[in-house]
């Protein structure tokens, strides 16, 4: 079965010979460009129907796009093409290989490998098509879902998560890591029965081959309002009459919409999700920049009115899942709605934000090499200015006048460029004030329902070890009988297994997986403390 895999990808990628061969083919490539220590992602667009030939190179994980390529050579099966950035320019000559281009790259005095792989762009009803849960078999779920980066499939029994990138609109491949193209691991097709209704994904990995169904959900667009604040989302409902109990997420920081990796998994096993776009992002109305902890946890409760409103939801069963900020508005929605059933959170603060801010840069402070003094003189200085940020630096010109004023005299320091505050007032400085506006520890010590907390050892944006203590502290104050705390050592912010807390596109791109247990923990936890129907399972 490999070896048909093997056959089926070379074929396409003769033709790329072939039509290199008369000149006559525009081709994307996406792939890997290794010289010395740096590896980096990489996407190619050649055009060989132009004389002489065109193409540009894009380097999406360190920001750089579309830098056009000199020197663009294409006879028979090898290729030449030159580049330039600001280290200077780089040089490649190689050859199509099995299907594969690749050969020597080289910058300056240094010598590397970039190797390519040829990929196509989705049409809408493709990536539509391919967009879904499967069941593997029973009980093992892997499912393709769309983000920024692409076609990311996640496997909820391994773990494992990666980019898929499309070789034709229904055939797709993906290498060893994350968003790492080649060396090509995963093969995978789509197959239609139309009179069937059916749609399976053909999977081909190094354990072998698997057949997954795609699991016919039923995804409801959805909308509700808070005040003036409209906002939408998507309910995704298990199957079964119900009523169902229920899981609403609290975003994230920033923009966030209601894209998330979990909605069908949790639906698959009796429980409907609803994850709505932030207001302000989406298509949800109002500004996410002018609103604090309070209002975003008034968001949270109008989606619970919302549930409680329909006849297949269970209304003394719905649970909240804060991760990240969503840690500061848990505890507020918990205390505000005394129905709510339980909270679950991911790397979520139990410090007040001030105290979580100084945190994060303080951990972020010790893993950048400064010195003690240095590291001791940067903290003062963040502490202070994030206490007048908090205070309302940021809200007049006459007070963010004074402010520049007290930072002016630091610009120099060495270790300025790790806690600096800008020279322009903008809606950052609102932001911070707003969500300064309450005390959520103070929420934390009355929520006495079930609580479900994990963290991890590796999270730079919110720092395990005092959040746990602070959360302990917290739920023991409130007399919480039902909570458990979890720390995953080796996952960072966003679950996924590292042994390096440092972090950027380019490294990220080699994770792998999310850590081992933290899906299972989460689902285990939640189905005990609820009430599945038994049409519901």
């Amino acid at each position: 079965m490999l070896c048909r895999w093997i056959l089926v990808l070379s074929a396409s990628l003769a033709c790329a010979v072939a039509c290199f061969g008369d000149q006559a083919l525009s081709q994307n490539w996406v792939g890997e460009l290794k010289i010395g220590d740096s590896k980096r992602f990489v996407q190619l667009q050649l055009d060989s129907a132009r004389k002489p030939f065109t193409g540009t190179i894009s380097f999406p994980a360190s920001g750089r796009s579309d830098i056009p390529l000199s020197d663009v050579s294409v006879n028979g099966g090898g290729v030449k093409f030159a580049w330039a950035e600001e280290a200077g320019a780089t040089s490649f000559d190689g050859k199509l290989s099995a299907g594969l281009l690749e050969g020597t790259a080289r910058s300056g005095d240094k010598q590397g490998t970039l190797q390519l792989a040829p990929t196509v762009k989705l049409t809408a009803e493709a990536e539509q098509q391919l967009i879904g849960y499967y069941e593997m078999r029973p009980g093992h779920i892997l499912s393709v879902l769309k983000f920024p980066v692409g076609p990311v499939y996640s496997d909820y029994t391994t773990g494992q998560v990666g980019v898929l990138f499309p070789s034709s609109e229904d055939t797709y491949f993906a290498g060893p890591s994350f968003q790492v193209p080649v060396p090509v691991a995963i093969h995978c097709r789509i197959s239609t029965d139309p009179a069937a209704n059916l749609t399976a994904l053909h999977w081909q990995d190094s354990s072998g081959q698997q057949i997954g169904k795609k699991l016919h959900q039923q995804r409801e667009e959805v909308t509700f309002k808070d005040g003036d604040v409209a906002l939408s989302g998507t309910l995704v409902l298990p199957n079964g009459k119900g009523p169902h109990p229920a899981m609403i997420r609290i975003q994230g920081a920033g923009p966030q919409t209601r894209r998330n990796a979990y909605d069908g998994w949790f639906a698959y096993h009796g429980v409907a999700y609803l994850s709505f776009d932030k207001r302000g992002t989406g298509t949800s109305t109002g500004d996410w920049r002018e609103a604090g902890i309070s209002e975003l946890a008034e968001d949270v409760l109008a989606a619970v009115r919302f549930l409680r409103q329909r006849n297949d939801i269970d209304p003394d069963q719905i649970g909240i899942e804060g991760d990240s900020e969503g840690g500061w508005i848990a505890p507020v929605v918990a205390t505000r709605d005394p129905r709510i059933k339980f909270v679950l959170i991911w790397a979520g603060p139990a410090m007040d934000y001030v105290p979580e801010l100084m945190n994060e840069v303080e951990e972020n402070l010790k893993a950048s090499g400064l010195s003690a003094d240095e590291l001791r003189n940067a903290l003062e200085f963040k502490q202070r200015t994030l206490m007048m940020l908090a205070d309302g630096a940021g809200l007049s010109d006459e007070a963010w006048a004074k402010f520049q004023a007290f930072v002016a005299p630091y610009r120099s320091e060495k270790w300025f460029a790790y806690v600096g505050e800008a020279k322009e007032r903008g809606p950052a400085q609102k932001k911070l004030y707003l969500m300064a506006r309450l005390r959520s520890s103070e929420f934390w010590r009355q929520v006495k329902i079930p609580v479900l907390a994990l963290y991890g050892g590796k999270d730079l944006n919110v720092p395990a070890a005092k959040n746990v203590t602070a959360l302990t502290a917290e739920l023991t104050a409130a007399r919480n009988r039902d909570f458990t705390i979890k720390l995953f050592p080796d996952a960072n912010h966003d679950g996924f297994e590292t042994t390096d807390a440092m972090r950027d596109n380019e490294r990220d791109r080699y994770l792998t997986r999310l850590v081992p247990g933290l899906v299972n923990t989460q689902i285990t936890w939640v189905l005990a403390h609820l009430r599945i129907p038994a049409s519901g399972s």
